[in-house]
């Protein structure tokens, strides 16, 4: 399960992401220069190098990204989506073919901005599985770049279809367009208290804050989790200062933290929990992650890794006993 948001601040946009699941992942910073040679090997034997320095999240020594930013300000999130993602069977001739985590981080490391993600991945042709046996993972992608315009891209028998994404939010499964729809049954969540209403002429009064709110659903299904993170980034003031908005989406994305045992499959004996929790600004081209074991947020600014001409892994800070 992911639940990813993006939205923008005074000076610049902001994109974060939580990744849950049912058992650790080895996860670590990525950086992979620009023109790296080879990085992408097609099925027919193709290769291509990547166009921009990106920093982000990668996983077991693995040069591949989970999410994350590039130079020109581009961010993705990678996410779940099962039972909906369908594949093509084979290559073709006329397209890049790819499985889905390639075209994800061809897509991070190749475009420049949500317009070019689109014409690229037009070209695209999502593969069951590549030439090496390697299978398609049933994952959709959003995308943000630097002017605020957003892209969900999910795969239907092998093709990439492009939605714009005004809510800013992405989470797993059921598709988009049908989150989309799904809102319209929350359209009376407001801020604002309902001070008293009216009940065969007796007057009852609120009992505390927030009650504009009751009906906002508060499990962790994808549904659920689209429509806190939609209201949540639709009341986020648009006037928020750097410091203020990488704040904001942390705190907006603690509201889908899964506390160990909360949310588990007897029958199979494991649980979903967050493993961490990362944001990106715009501003700086800088990644910040904080996680299961290490609650504390780490930063990473991109200009600090252009000088180096190999990809980078950089192990995280554990957190100390307390």
């Amino acid at each position: 399960m992911c639940t990813t948001i993006g939205f923008h601040y005074k000076e610049g946009h902001v994109f974060g992401r939580t990744l849950e699941i049912t058992q650790a992942l080895a996860h670590q910073i990525l950086y992979v220069p620009k023109n790296t040679q080879d990085f992408f090997k097609t099925s027919e034997g193709r290769t291509y190098e990547t166009r921009f320095s990106t920093i982000g999240t990668g996983f077991f020594d693995q040069p591949s990204f989970g999410d994350g930013i590039n130079e020109k300000g581009l961010m993705g999130s990678n996410n779940f989506f099962p039972a909906y993602a369908t594949f093509a069977k084979e290559c073709s001739e006329d397209r890049i073919n790819l499985i889905s985590s390639e075209a994800f981080d061809f897509l991070l490391t190749r475009c420049q901005d949500v317009e070019e993600v689109k014409a690229t991945a037009a070209t695209i042709n999502l593969l069951a599985q590549n030439a090496a046996g390697v299978k398609s993972m049933s994952m959709h992608f959003f995308f943000m770049d630097q002017q605020g315009a957003t892209v969900v891209l999910e795969p239907r028998e092998g093709s990439l279809i492009a939605h714009d994404n005004p809510y800013g939010v992405l989470t797993n499964a059921p598709d988009f367009s049908w989150h989309a729809t799904n809102l319209k049954n929350y359209l009376h969540l407001k801020p604002e208290n309902i001070e008293s209403s009216h009940f065969n002429d007796v007057t009852l009064t609120k009992l505390g804050e927030g009650n504009g709110l009751v009906g906002l659903p508060g499990d962790f299904t994808p549904p659920s989790r689209f429509i806190r993170a939609a209201y949540f980034v639709a009341q986020t003031p648009k006037n928020l200062d750097r410091q203020a908005a990488i704040r904001q989406a942390f705190r907006i994305l603690g509201q889908f933290d899964i506390p160990t045992g909360a949310v588990g499959d007897a029958a199979n004996g494991h649980c979903d929990e967050t493993l961490y929790t990362s944001v990106m600004d715009t501003k700086q081209k800088a990644y910040f992650i904080k996680g299961h074991n290490h609650s504390f947020i780490q930063a990473f600014q991109l200009e600090d890794y252009l000088t180096e001409t190999d990809i980078q892994f950089v192990p995280l800070q554990q957190e100390k006993n307390l």
